[in-house]
């Protein structure tokens, strides 16, 4: 009896097929859509993109592409490659090439050949930028004449550069007639960083949708196999069906047999069901099948017949029963598994002597000559097929070729993977130096700056040590300097000491006026600023500057302009004007690096001096060139850290909850998620969740005790630790907490973190520690402030001290004011409070009101609903009624309470028993117990003692 694997009856995903439909309308109106379609293997991903694509039949003009699978010789930009070539097939190359001109036609020629001659590329970065620029044209063009879709399938498998394409044209491709459609298995999100970052980040992009195909419902299921059977198939059918194959539309089609049959002996594992459905072919066929599965997912017809020497007709013959069965399918040039798992489970059935004879057949059709294929990239298939058959030699030079290729079209990854191969072979090759003209430390330096630029810091590491442990210091100083910079910039984004000796150790052997010396220098000045060491970085930075001059080098004299921009910000002077110069001056000069460098401090200098709107205009457009010039992971946070701050400030929460996540989902190094977990408490101290600040803390004391940043993660994690346990109402760990920031400043010219001041002096009034909070006073008066923020936050602590004698009306207000200029809506709104709360001390009740309303809205309107509710807790203990416009009346008690139920929390926050609280209210224990039962219920809190932190929180009752 065979097996049938045919095409079943498409069944469910109604819902889906709604809302791809929907946006399809969006689309055709002028607004950019994305669909991310999450499937587990089997679940219906690719049928259901195709049942989507029938019903757009002559609607929109439709591309499709599918990444290749890593281990089988992907392509950079393969599935994009695969859109390129639809679309010439379609139009013609000439026509494709009038929508991008010349010149695009040549950036696109490194992808596919029908556009010709290709142009010259020099920096890696504005390489990449200019590819991704005619990308983003061509769509445009075509979007212009007709909706288009774009299906780029199993990104699963995609290489990192296809991700860094996509996310940078979901997020510059907005109002345009375009509809992405990726699809993806969930599962593989677990162990790949690429597909976890393009997930998040297409995800949170605008206009994007994420679905989740879940299993079939029994109905569904009824409905699929009508279509395998050709008639309805009974109800004890159905239930065992659906109960066998869990709704996984793969696994029913794999049940049902080629006669309509249910086949009784379904294997536990679907890999050797499928295994199954194979032997049953001819055994002709089956050859052909293993000959394939290490061919790749897809094969063309010439070289399958290639390497199986079969005439054209005889192989067809030969597949025809495969493709009958469903297990492959068919298109206008190869073959390809209908199934991923089908092609691993042949695969992985194949014995030692079988791989190595078919791979031995693919090298030797594939060395004599390239193949016509653009889903091949022939030098990484033959370095893989010769270490298959076991040639050492053949594999480490196809191998050393590809890695060149890969540097050349900025494929990092591939790269370090195919010198990883080079590596692996090396020891089996006799006279390897002279197959690839490299020595094995070379190779190690080659493959260490690979990680490096892929953000793989620890096999990046790994390679440098290897590769320190095997240099000449004697005969080449210059390779051991550079190495030593690797090691360096790695150790710096990884957190791990040493960094300041590597750089110092570089600098000793990179004596001569070289660019090598000029690198060192520029980023020795940079790591010496992150620590505050501003005297020793003005050194390194003034040598920089001389030395680019002698070198008649724009790239190093930009770098020069950023190191004393920088140094200048760290002393309070700001000039804008001049980083907007040095940000134009990078980007004439194409210099990739640096521009990145130079938008980062121009973000800095915006969010310092309170300019947010600016850096909410320009911070997305900067954090998207990290993208095209492959630095996302590795600058990405630092981009999105003030961008995200920015945001905070304003009062746009739900922005810069979307930043934040866009920068986690970068998976950056260390040195990145301090940022991202800093960015995290922020938030959640804004939306007065001490739980998140609690989280967000803990993640940031898991990160390696790194000196880089060790004083501002010190300063910060004292911080969120005094806030979190005050907004939790454990007050008098808070206070003890508040007594450690006195002697934390900023030990680096004698700098106050004012953040940290500011939280540690609310507390310490709130706590009554009148010496506590002199001192934090003084300290603030007596600090200097770098700009108009810190200004702000100084006037704040001023204030505070009015508090504890009578709040100062004129001072709150000022603070209010100051924090209005400044576009921060949530410190405007504390301060309100606080003015409103002086203002009904000193018997002005109306402008209490006022100060108040004004308060509760800000705090409201931005999302931050505990100090609004906290606002108005503190206006109804004044009998200020804010929702109906009125004061001096009898307002209802918040938080849905009941006036009694507001009483007893008061009470029960003060520590009181509910005999306490019946003794104090003259009620009965019982009543007491049912207003504490209803408290808790209404509050939605687990606890007495949660309650009670959650009065603590609002100020029903006055801190201890």
């Amino acid at each position: 009896m065979s097996t049938s694997l045919r095409r079943s009856r498409f069944s469910g995903r109604a819902v889906e097929l709604d809302s791809m439909e929907s946006a399809f309308r969006d689309v055709s109106g002028g607004r950019q859509r994305s669909f991310l379609l999450g499937a587990e293997a089997g679940g219906g991903k690719t049928r259901l993109v195709e049942e989507f694509a029938n019903r757009l039949s002559g609607r929109a003009l439709i591309l499709k592409g599918g990444c290749i699978e890593q281990r089988e010789s992907a392509l950079p930009y393969a599935p994009v490659t695969a859109v390129l070539h639809e679309l010439v097939q379609l139009r013609g190359a000439p026509a494709v090439k009038s929508f991008v001109g010349a010149e695009g036609a040549r950036e696109l020629a490194w992808l596919l050949p029908e556009f010709g001659e290709s142009s010259e590329r020099f920096d890696a970065g504005i390489a990449r930028a200019r590819l991704f620029e005619v990308l983003r044209k061509l769509f445009e063009e075509l979007a212009r004449e007709t909706p288009l879709v774009v299906v780029i399938e199993d990104i699963h498998w995609a290489d990192q550069a296809t991700c860094d394409l996509l996310r940078f044209l979901a997020t510059r491709l907005k109002k345009i007639r375009l509809m992405l459609i990726v699809t993806y298995r969930p599962e593989e999100t677990i162990a790949t960083n690429a597909l976890r970052t393009t997930i998040a980040d297409l995800s949170l992009s605008e206009g994007a949708a994420v679905l989740t195909l879940p299993r079939l419902q029994r109905a569904e299921v009824a409905v699929q196999l009508e279509g395998l059977l050709g008639r309805p198939p009974t109800p004890a059918l159905i239930n065992e069906v659906h109960a066998r194959c869990c709704g996984i539309p793969l696994f029913t089609e794999a049940l049902i047999d080629a006669s309509g049959g249910l086949r009784r002996d379904f294997p536990g594992s679907l890999n050797d069901y499928l295994l199954r459905a194979v032997r049953d072919m001819p055994a002709s066929t089956a050859e052909l099948l293993k000959v394939m599965a290490l061919g790749g997912p897809h094969i063309t017809h010439a070289l399958l017949r290639s390497v199986a020497n079969k005439a054209d007709l005889e192989l067809a013959e030969w597949l025809r029963p495969a493709i009958l069965a469903g297990i492959l399918v068919s298109d206008h040039d190869g073959y390809a598994f209908r199934h991923a798992l089908i092609h691993e489970a042949v695969r992985g059935d194949l014995i030692a002597g079988e791989k190595v004879a078919i791979h031995r057949a693919y090298a030797d059709v594939l060395e004599r000559g390239a193949v016509p294929s653009y889903r091949v990239w022939h030098s990484v298939a033959l370095a893989r097929h010769w270490y298959g058959a076991g040639q050492a030699e053949n594999c480490l030079r196809w191998a050393w070729q590809s890695a060149t290729e890969a540097a050349a079209t900025f494929a990092y990854a591939d790269q370090m993977e195919m010198l990883k191969l080079v590596l692996a072979v090396w020891p089996e090759v006799d006279d390897a130096i002279e197959v690839i003209g490299a020595d094995h430390c070379k190779v190690l330096e080659l493959a260490a700056d690979a990680a490096c630029w892929a953000a793989e810091a620890e096999q990046g590491l790994a390679f440098v040590e290897r590769a320190l442990a095997e240099v000449d210091v004697g005969r080449d100083k210059e390779q051991l300097a550079a190495l030593l910079l690797q090691r360096a910039v790695m150790r710096q984004h990884a957190l791990i000491p040493g960094e300041i000796a590597d750089l110092e150790r570089a600098l000793d052997h990179a004596l001569d006026s070289t660019r090598l010396r000029a690198d060192g220098l520029g980023q020795f000045s940079r790591a010496l600023i992150l620590r505050g060491e501003f005297d020793r970085a003005r050194r390194l930075g003034d040598e920089l500057k001389d030395l680019s001059e002698r070198l008649d080098d724009e790239e190093y004299r930009i770098e020069a302009l950023i190191v004393a921009e920088s140094l200048e910000m760290a002393s309070g002077s700001y000039h804008i004007d001049s980083l907007w110069s040095v940000v134009d001056r990078a980007r004439q000069a194409s210099i990739g690096r640096v521009e990145v460098l130079a938008g980062a401090a121009l973000l800095r200098a915006l969010l310092e001096t309170g300019k947010y709107p600016q850096v909410t205009e320009i911070g997305p457009a900067i954090f998207a060139r990290t993208v095209e010039f492959g630095q996302a992971r590795y600058i990405g946070a630092i981009i999105g850290s003030p961008l995200c701050r920015a945001l905070l400030a304003l009062g746009r929460i739900s922005e810069a909850i979307e930043t934040c996540e866009r920068m986690a989902a970068l998976d950056p190094l260390p040195l990145g998620l301090v940022h991202v977990f800093e960015c995290q408490a922020e938030i959640a101290l804004v939306l007065g969740n001490s739980d998140r600040i609690a989280v967000a803390a803990r993640s940031l004391r898991s990160l390696p005790p790194g000196p880089q940043v060790a004083s501002r993660m010190a300063a910060n994690l004292l911080r969120f630790d005094i806030e979190s346990r005050a907004l939790a109402g454990d007050m008098d760990q808070s206070a003890i907490l508040v007594r450690s920031a006195l002697n934390h400043h900023c030990e680096k010219q004698g700098r106050v973190s004012w953040p940290l001041l500011a939280s540690a002096m609310r507390v310490a009034v709130d706590t009554k520690r009148k010496d506590v909070a002199r001192q934090f006073t003084d300290l603030a008066a007596r600090s200097p402030c770098r700009n108009v923020v810190e200004e702000a936050e100084r006037l704040g602590i001023l204030a505070e001290m009015s508090r504890s004698t009578g709040s100062d009306l004129e001072a709150w207000e000022a603070v209010a004011q100051s924090w209005a200029d400044l576009n921060q809506p949530f410190r405007q709104a504390y301060a309100l409070m606080q003015a409103g709360g002086a203002a009904v001390n000193a018997g002005q009740r109306a402008k209490g009101a006022g100060h108040f309303r004004r308060g509760a809205d800000l705090a409201h309107s931005t999302g931050a609903s505990l100090l609004g509710n906290q606002i108005e807790t503190l206006a109804e203990k004044a009998r200020i009624d804010l929702r109906n416009g009125k004061e001096g009346g009898m307002p209802k008690a918040p938080l849905g309470l009941t006036d009694r139920e507001f009483e007893v929390l008061r009470l029960l926050a003060a520590g009181q028993s509910n005999r306490e609280i019946a003794v104090n209210l003259f009620i009965s224990s019982k009543t007491a117990s049912v207003h504490v039962s209803n408290i808790l219920s209404k509050l939605s809190v687990p606890s007495r003692g949660a309650a009670a932190a959650m009065a603590h929180r609002l100020r029903i009752v006055d801190p201890a």
